[in-house]
């Protein structure tokens, strides 16, 4: 049976995608026509415009859906090792093995920071930006959090997110100016591992503006525990 007319513009669209995805990586997204995206994927410009209003609709989509990959790798990760034969009791693992996963695909890396350049000057991208970006960051905290980790999630959620993903900045821009994934995936960890609790309540000191009650519960004898 042939396949139909939704079926073939789906399997359409997914190749363009992937198309633009290796050139945006090797070239850069202000550097590529869509010429170079229909070449790379065996398309005429009018597939590509059967499916993509522009080059910028065509970037949006593509950097929407490979957050949800990396969003679904976290997710992943946490849920092997919940489900494996020996879970962790503490995070040193289980970070371990999500900086190997976070850091996997460096045409992954190229295409968020491009897409954070677009997204500076366009308010609405900016938005999807935030939104994209802070998914696997609640990922991160929450799991850990439930696995009964004690770092980085202690303390106020919405601070342990903002350092998750500070984090994830510092070692994501330097891995794309040296290319050494090893040391990247040992950073994240290290620094993920040293999260001592952001935004916690300290002795005599406010929480955190914005920070829930429940999340800055630390006493003052567990503030001053080494």
């Amino acid at each position: 049976m042939r396949p139909g007319p939704g079926h073939r513009r789906t399997r359409t669209r997914a190749r363009l995608l992937s198309a633009a995805f290796s050139v945006f990586a090797a070239k850069g997204y202000g550097r590529v026509a869509i010429e170079e995206v229909c070449a790379e994927a065996g398309f005429s410009r009018g597939a590509f415009y059967s499916n993509f209003e522009s080059l910028d609709a065509l970037f949006r989509v593509l950097y929407e859906e490979q957050a949800a990959v990396l969003r679904h790798r976290v997710s992943a990760a946490f849920h092997e090792e919940r489900t494996g034969a020996a879970v962790p009791r503490d995070a040193s693992l289980l970070i371990g093995r999500l900086s190997g996963v976070v850091l996997s695909e460096p045409r992954w890396l190229f295409l968020e920071a491009d897409f954070l350049v677009y997204a500076a000057r366009r308010p609405s991208a900016a938005r999807l930006n935030r939104e994209m970006r802070r998914r696997p960051a609640e990922t991160v905290v929450d799991r850990l959090a439930a696995h009964g980790s004690p770092s980085p999630v202690r303390g106020c959620r919405e601070d342990a997110i903002r350092s998750v993903l500070e984090a994830y900045d510092a070692v994501t821009a330097q891995l794309l100016l040296d290319g050494d994934a090893e040391n990247a995936r040992e950073r994240f960890a290290h620094l993920l591992l040293a999260l001592e609790g952001p935004g916690r309540k300290v002795a005599g000191q406010p929480a955190a503006a914005g920070c829930p009650a429940e999340w800055c519960t630390r006493s003052s004898a567990e503030a001053g525990a080494p």
